[in-house]
């Protein structure tokens, strides 16, 4: 397979993203849904990121919440001041986030009544199959290698860790993120069964019927709505 130039990757990823954003803005078969989009109720739930060391993957976090349709994504910046949403595709039209310390994050959360939820890579750390999930509900994100730092881990209620079977010590910030936020979100709809999603294609998955949104009358002009700030 013949590798890609330096060039014509950095020109791939800016067609990609172009793609991606045009594909996040399109109804995709439930007119209406753009305009209808930010009044619908979001999962109680709030990811609040610590430094990560690579920039990068804080674009993964924020569609990973837009996906599962968090309320919030709170960032702690980086050391070096990078801010990096380049791989959001789309998804900071919708998404609330915040440039905060993750202890300030953390206080207000609890101010609201979240019970904080945070990975931990040491022994006091549960299982994450066997977390009694509580909502509302905060999620602390650290480092891939270090995880959670110390200080910030004494503010969380629950440590929770992922089981892993091979070799590896770790995975990726955000594929720990995705599992767990699929475990506290299908918690929740257990809970809350009227949270659904809003796409046809996700909700034929679960057995559920299609949506349909009101639409705008045809000539009336309107600003995309969004979430996000």
């Amino acid at each position: 397979m013949k590798r890609l130039k330096p060039k014509q990757r950095r020109e791939r990823m800016r067609e990609n993203y172009r793609d991606a954003m045009e594909e996040a803005g399109r109804d995709a078969g439930e007119p209406g849904l753009r305009d209808a989009y930010p009044a619908i109720s979001r999962a109680p739930i709030r990811l609040v990121v610590c430094p990560l060391g690579k920039a990068v993957n804080h674009g993964g976090l924020l569609r990973l919440a837009e996906a599962y349709r968090l309320e919030l994504v709170d960032f702690q910046v980086e050391e070096d001041r990078v801010q990096d949403v380049s791989g959001d595709t789309g998804a900071h039209f919708w998404q609330e986030r915040r440039w905060i310390d993750a202890a300030d994050s953390i206080a207000e959360a609890k101010g609201k009544g979240h019970r904080i939820y945070g990975l931990a890579l040491d022994d006091e750390a549960i299982p994450l199959g066997d977390v009694e999930w509580a909502f509302p509900a905060a999620i602390v994100l650290g480092e891939e290698k270090t995880g959670t730092p110390p200080d910030v881990q004494e503010l969380c209620d629950v440590k929770i860790a992922i089981p892993l079977f091979g070799m590896v010590t770790s995975i990726n910030v955000g594929h720990a993120a995705a599992i767990t936020v699929e475990a506290a979100v299908s918690a929740y709809r257990r809970e809350c069964p009227e949270f659904e999603p809003v796409r046809n294609a996700s909700r034929r998955l679960l057995g559920l019927a299609d949506a349909s949104y009101p639409q705008r009358p045809e000539g009336q002009d309107g600003t995309k709505g969004s979430s996000g700030p």
